[in-house]
């Protein structure tokens, strides 16, 4: 082999060695220059409240439809429908209808009722023949017992006969009057009872919301003709089946109504309910609220359950959690650790394991980040 040949090998070996550190040096300053911003937190110590959020519904707590029990048609209405909500107390007057044909039957039975009573005063006829013929009927035995000759037995029979027949007679015309009375007593309270069925009351004191009949319509028994509604609500929360443990009857919450704004209303935990949706594996609690502030009935929000307050332990932004692990930012890398979680709630998670204080973790979109990827991060504190 020439000497040329000799001196060209190294130098081939020698550019490509110098390629390869070259390509090197560009991939590391590209890494460098182009590594991705991650936004961190600290792992803190602190308290944290262990809760729980549901959706809420705001309810009133009494609630009545207003049915029709006969048909009339209406004289009255407190409400027209589509009108403006009235307040209203308990045993007012909502409804009048029509009772012309009522009040001139009970008039007509109150007439006869007065007339029956007149003639019951001015006595019976027969009770008194009845009492004449047992006179005559005690005059007749005394004379038989004396002389048998003066009053055949045959005269003296048929004046007992004529006497127990007046008397059945005075029996049963006792009977038909006292009948009679009775009937024209339960005839003047079936039509004072029809005439309530025509005069609908609020049932309790609040807001009469809606009605569907005015002045001058015809309804049928059993038609709806409005709802009242208490001025006391209920707050409804729906919780996923899961996150009902650890809670109970009394425990603080913290309410969220979307009309109010990020306005924070208290109150406690009154019922538990005692069902579960198996549908969707849904289950409700109902809030007591410390606020005599009137919620819309219907309004929707959202209720944190305050289940317990844990003080001096550890803590991270929720966002940070995915699953059991989180990415913890050491010597400029992003590495997956797997932790312990403890309480939690919207905002914060407790860590028990895994992690300790004033360790950076990713609160910001974790999921984008592969485990040993190097990163440039960026402290919020």
């Amino acid at each position: 082999m020439s000497k040329s040949k000799e001196r060209k090998i190294p130098s081939k070996i020698s550019i490509i060695l110098a390629g390869v550190v070259l390509v090197v040096v560009v991939f590391q300053f590209a890494r460098e220059q182009f590594k991705r911003d991650a936004i961190v937190s600290l792992v803190e110590k602190g308290s944290i409240r262990d809760s729980v959020s549901g959706n809420l519904k705001v309810l009133p707590s009494l609630s009545f439809h207003l049915r029709s029990e006969t048909q009339s048609k209406v004289k009255y209405a407190a409400l027209i429908p589509f009108g403006k909500p009235v307040q209203v107390d308990e045993n007012q007057t909502l409804y009048q209808m029509d009772t012309t044909d009522l009040d001139r039957s009970l008039e007509k039975t109150i007439l006869s009722q007065a007339s029956h009573q007149k003639r019951l005063k001015t006595g019976s006829s027969i009770e008194l023949e009845l009492k004449l013929e047992e006179k005559n009927l005690n005059a007749l035995q005394t004379l038989f017992e004396e002389n048998g000759k003066d009053v055949s037995e045959f005269e003296l029979e048929s004046k007992k006969n004529l006497v127990e027949r007046l008397r059945r007679q005075y029996d049963f015309e006792t009977i038909s009057n006292n009948e009679n009375s009775r009937a024209f007593t339960l005839e003047i309270d079936r039509i004072q009872e029809e005439l309530k069925k025509r005069e609908i009351v609020s049932p309790i004191k609040g807001m009469l919301i809606s009605s569907s009949v005015k002045k001058g319509d015809t309804i049928f028994s059993g038609q709806v003709m409005g709802e009242v509604q208490s001025n006391g609500r209920i707050i409804e929360v729906t919780l996923n089946e899961e996150d009902f443990a650890g809670i109970k009857e009394g425990q603080k919450v913290g309410v969220t109504i979307f009309s109010f704004g990020n306005e924070i209303l208290e109150g406690v935990v009154s019922t538990l309910s005692a069902n579960v949706n198996s549908a969707n594996g849904h289950r409700k609690l109902f809030v007591e609220l410390d606020s005599n502030k009137t919620l819309p009935v219907g309004s929707s929000g959202r209720a944190e359950i305050i289940k317990q307050e844990i003080q001096d332990t550890l803590i991270i932004p929720r966002k940070a959690l995915l699953g059991n692990s989180v990415f913890s930012v050491r010597e400029g890398k992003a590495l997956q650790v797997k932790v312990e979680t403890g309480a939690r709630n919207l905002e914060y998670v407790e860590i028990k394991k895994g992690l300790k204080a004033n360790d950076l973790v990713i609160f910001e979109t974790p999921h984008l980040f592969y485990d040993g990827e190097q990163v440039n991060y960026i402290l919020i504190e």
